[in-house]
């Protein structure tokens, strides 16, 4: 009975590992794969938010650095939106029509993130809504329907806007155009101008880096949008809720 015995506790953890590892391959899969270093779950940030900035519901945590914020994880290399992708809520449809991302542990809604659902990731930005056809804040690309497109390269440069010139909304001539104006070194504002109504209104930008800015409306700073400058530098990407507009140099 005593070999029959460790027969069978030999079998049973020879089916223990191989389990485990089928639940690691099936949980990390080939588009998710397991981060370089262990990152803290958003609960346990929210038990200990030390350094969060500015950038409302922009916050990322990793040990050590507790809290890492968009702006910190443009500037991270060799990790891809599966290593920060927030988990620990939920997707949901406004009456509006858009598409939010709301947290578990507070019932807060989220911006400027990454967001996991349905084993894919989802861009929601700076207004706090599901952002598509534009790069987020870490220079990677959400696609038609806001998901993560894998195969578009990550944007490298940090292309600033043209001061003072027109950038025009891409097919119409004559009608809405955004301006630049430079208030310190790395910051500008931009007017959003309709011609056709008579009205303009003013946002200050923040940079995250690789071409992407928080934008938050002068004179109302919880009125949001995510901005991007593509390298050639002609082309502008302004998200706001969950609309992408183009706009080209004149």
């Amino acid at each position: 009975m005593g070999n029959i015995g460790k027969i069978i506790g030999w079998l049973l953890g020879i089916g223990g590992i191989v389990v485990g590892g089928l639940y690691i391959l099936g949980a990390c899969g080939p588009n998710n794969p397991p981060p370089d270093e262990p990152w803290l779950t958003e609960d346990e940030a929210y038990e200990d938010q030390i350094a969060h900035t500015g950038m409302d519901g922009g916050a990322f945590v990793v040990p050590g650095l507790k809290i890492r914020d968009p702006r910190e994880v443009s500037a991270t290399e060799g990790h891809t939106p599966w290593h920060y992708a927030l988990t620990n809520g939920a997707m949901e449809t406004l009456e509006s029509g858009e598409i939010v991302y709301r947290r578990f542990a507070d019932d807060m809604l989220r911006r400027s993130v990454w967001v996991s659902d349905n084993n894919k990731l989802w861009f929601i930005d700076e207004s706090g809504c599901l952002a598509r056809n534009i790069y987020a804040f870490d220079g990677y690309y959400a696609g038609e329907d806001g998901s993560w497109v894998e195969n578009i390269p990550r944007l490298t440069e940090d292309t600033r806007p043209g001061t003072g010139c027109k950038y025009r909304e891409e097919g119409n001539p004559t009608g809405l155009y955004v301006q630049f104006e430079a208030v310190q070194e790395d910051r500008y504002k931009v007017t959003r101008t309709y011609p056709t109504l008579g009205f303009s209104e003013t946002y200050l930008l923040d940079p995250f880096g690789r071409g992407a800015y928080a934008l938050a409306k002068e004179n109302d700073p919880e009125t949001r949008a995510h901005l991007v400058v593509l390298p050639d530098g002609k082309t502008v990407l302004m998200s706001q809720a969950g609309e992408t507009l183009r706009f080209i140099k004149e």
